[in-house]
């Protein structure tokens, strides 16, 4: 009997709290429809460049219903740049709001933007209406920089005036892909500078970034290795311009490890043509290097050209001297003289010094003197004269010694006799300097000629 009675309490509190709600429901004011008027409105400065900030004003009003809501919609080039929902209150209200302009790729220089309102009070009804006159320019800068991600930096510049084709100098790197931002500033230390447009990965898409934006990657698999690289700032599209190496390419990767005169080296066995140009790549690069003087001419940082007579070489790189040796496979006269003994070496930049010895065997050990003409040997060289005692020889079994005795020597060199010796070899003559020389040999006139050199 009780839970009988305690049913019919619990219908009659539900029946009347369903009463309430039901009395609340119907209590909300309704307003009559009616049709919200824009009277005015304007985006100021009405020209513009697009990324920066603009501000709408509007007076808008509705004389039977309270409004609601101003919606805004910036269309430039059917790509969305803005968008802004401003609270509107009572019957008539003025509203300004601040907004940024989005910078994106594909927005034409002086488009004219398409700017849609929409009003809507709080019945729901809604005016629709626009704002015309308002333009957007396009940014166009000095130079851009693309920075990658271990730190180098490109500077590009555009293609013309009010371009928006961006492009570098041209460079080498062995690569066919590469991770990157590309900067309107850098700093001082070649950082990006973020108080400026950088441009960089968010979301899977290129856009303008901060700090927190990530690096693009760009991959050409056409190349090998990059000559140049266009940045298209309307699309934000980079390109990669290169080509495929080649086998007379001088890459580190194409050497292999050797030990020679105790000093580890990268050998690689190749040949040459007379005047073949090379080009250059990775540490090879490096303006540290000394390329073999007696066989190559630098043209530029990433290229020599070999100025020797065709045919096969060994090249000896060391990391240590950065120097790149030039041993012919016809190591004998008439090709060449080879001078042994102490106090002559290659010509270092970061490890001048003496490194000779009495012995044909290691790349250290001689100096090779190549043919330049008729019975004439040249060779540039480290000369020691604390301890220059040499002799040149025209094969590795000391055939044929060229004696001191037998020629006119220069100012650095002293003959044996000078010094009341009797052996034939070259000496450094008192006074003089240590130094890189280019030393010529003439076999028909007995002359040697030494002159100071200046490492390129």
């Amino acid at each position: 009997m009780k839970s009988i009675y305690k049913n019919i309490i619990w219908g009659l509190c539900a029946g009347a709290l369903l009463f309430t709600s039901c009395e609340d429901e119907d209590s909300r004011t309704v307003f009559p429809h009616s049709t919200p008027v824009i009277e005015t409105a304007s985006i100021n400065p009405s020209t513009f460049a697009y990324g920066d900030s603009v501000t709408i004003t509007a007076k808008v009003s509705d004389p039977k219903t309270p409004l609601s809501t101003l919606e805004m919609k910036m269309v430039v080039n059917d790509v969305l740049v803005a968008q802004q929902t401003i609270r509107t209150a009572g019957n008539s209200a003025e509203v300004s709001s601040k907004f940024k302009v989005t910078y994106t790729s594909e927005l034409p220089e002086d488009a004219n933007i398409e700017v849609m309102l929409t009003l809507i009070n709080v019945e729901g009804d809604k005016t629709t209406g626009s704002i015309t006159g308002v333009t957007g320019k396009r940014t166009y800068y000095n130079t851009l920089y693309l920075v990658l991600d271990s730190g180098e930096v490109y500077p590009l510049t555009p293609q013309g005036t009010k371009s928006d084709i961006y492009k570098s100098a041209d460079v080498m790197i062995k690569a066919n892909s590469i991770r990157y931002r590309i900067a309107q500033k850098i700093t001082s230390d070649n950082q990006i500078d973020f108080t400026g447009h950088v441009w960089g990965n968010k979301g899977g898409t290129i856009q303008l970034v901060d700090e927190t934006g990530d690096y693009i990657t760009t991959t050409s698999t056409d190349v090998d290795y990059i000559t140049s690289i266009v940045f298209d700032n309307y699309m934000f599209e980079t390109t990669l311009n290169g080509s495929t190496l080649n086998p007379n390419d001088l890459v580190l990767d194409n050497f292999g490890d050797v030990t020679a005169s105790n000093e580890a080296f990268k050998k690689l066995s190749r040949s040459f043509e007379k005047n073949q140009e090379v080009n250059l790549f990775d540490d090879l690069t490096s303006t540290d290097i000394v390329y073999d003087l007696n066989y190559f001419e630098r043209t530029a940082d990433d290229k020599v050209k070999f100025i020797g007579d065709a045919g096969s070489y060994d090249l000896y790189y060391s990391e240590t001297r950065k120097v790149m040796i030039v041993d012919p496979s016809d190591r004998a006269y008439p090709n060449v003289l080879l001078a042994a003994g102490e106090g002559l070496g290659y010509p270092s930049k970061v490890k001048p010094e003496a490194h000779t010895s009495w012995d044909f065997n290691a790349p250290l050990q001689a100096i090779v003197f190549r043919k330049v003409s008729a019975d004439v040997y040249q060779a540039v060289v480290y000369f020691d004269a604390t301890k220059a005692n040499f002799k040149p020889f025209d094969n590795r079994d000391w055939a044929n010694e060229k004696k001191s005795s037998d020629f006119t020597m220069p100012s650095i060199i002293a003959r044996d006799v000078d010094l009341g010796k009797n052996d034939g070899n070259w000496y450094a003559a008192e006074g003089a300097a240590s130094g890189n020389y280019r030393i010529t040999i003439n076999l028909a006139t007995k002359v040697v000629t030494a002159e100071s050199v200046t490492l390129p």
